[in-house]
């Protein structure tokens, strides 16, 4: 009796964990009305963004020749956001890293606060696709304490 209650306990737990953790991420969620496109260059790693932060090669960031995609690999497409910036709504493409984090490329839009950032070791890479579409780019890697500092309003 007492195991079967515990049982029960841990997968309430579990499930409540599961659907904070996919909550929370949709809060990074953007999505535009984005043509279909031709890829120009493919990378895999993580994602930071106020609600989640993940590691590996668990996204995918897609520079089309629109703009920006990142999107969860087949199996983490339910707990990684959505993501996609048309080039013109891109402010400036920057390099930023927490004491506990390899360097992101963190994409700051045109008039709106906070972001999205990409974990790569193909930060060179991307910079250089951006700046193909005349995004401007910061190559000076940015130490931050969090991610929350992303979204303050003194940036």
């Amino acid at each position: 009796m007492l195991i079967g209650i515990l049982l029960a306990l841990l997968v309430i737990l579990v499930v409540v964990g599961v659907v904070t953790s996919i909550w929370r991420a949709r809060a990074c969620r953007r999505i535009i009305a984005a043509p279909a496109g031709e890829t120009e260059l493919v990378c895999y790693g993580g994602v930071m963004c106020r609600a989640l932060m993940t590691s590996g090669t668990l996204v995918r960031l897609d520079l089309m020749d629109w703009g920006v995609r990142m999107r969860g690999i087949p199996l983490t497409r339910w707990l990684v956001p959505q993501w996609e910036a048309r080039y013109e709504d891109l402010a400036i493409a920057e390099l930023v890293r927490t004491p506990y984090s390899r360097i992101a490329v963190w994409f700051r839009l045109r008039g709106e606060p906070g972001g999205m950032g990409f974990l790569t070791e193909r930060s060179r890479d991307i910079l250089d696709g951006l700046q193909k579409h005349e995004v401007p780019v910061n190559r000076s890697v940015e130490m931050i304490r969090n991610v929350a500092e992303m979204y303050s309003e003194q940036r």
